[in-house]
């Protein structure tokens, strides 16, 4: 099913502030955000990280422009930071949502999931990056 809100942490909100966690033999905290806008068929984020070398912000955007809540694919737009692909593709499979993007040139997914008994959402990126990082709502 492609609504985001069912492959990310229940309770999730606009305005909720979140903790990015990556894990360097323990899960520290990288970062913080806020999430911006939320819905079935959008989220944004927006905030502060420092990890592999990078220091700065955070801002990510998806929107699955078909807006139907059976597809198990079909197009969005990705946004990280300034790079933008209008021509991203998403699937579904197994509980969670994939994104297929292509970023500053660079071929860059990444895969969205419930973990922790739905308490997180966890980010796999892979491709031009690999790094998986949970998203805490914070304290």
């Amino acid at each position: 099913m492609a609504s985001i809100t069912v492959f990310v942490a229940n309770g999730t909100h606009k305005g909720q502030k979140i903790d990015v966690k990556a894990k360097k033999f323990v899960w520290v905290n990288v970062g913080q955000g806020t999430i911006k806008t939320y819905s079935d068929y959008e989220v944004e984020i927006d905030g502060k990280i420092s990890i592999l070398g990078y220091n700065g912000d955070l801002n990510i955007h998806l929107q699955l422009t078909d807006q139907s809540p059976t597809a198990p694919k079909g197009p969005c737009v990705l946004q990280l930071n300034t790079y933008v692909d209008e021509n991203a593709k998403y699937e579904t499979t197994k509980g969670m949502l994939t994104v297929y993007a292509t970023l500053g040139g660079k071929e860059q997914n990444i895969s969205i999931l419930q973990c922790n008994n739905g308490e997180q959402t966890e980010c796999k990126l892979f491709g031009h990056v690999n790094q998986t990082v949970h998203l805490d709502p914070s304290s």
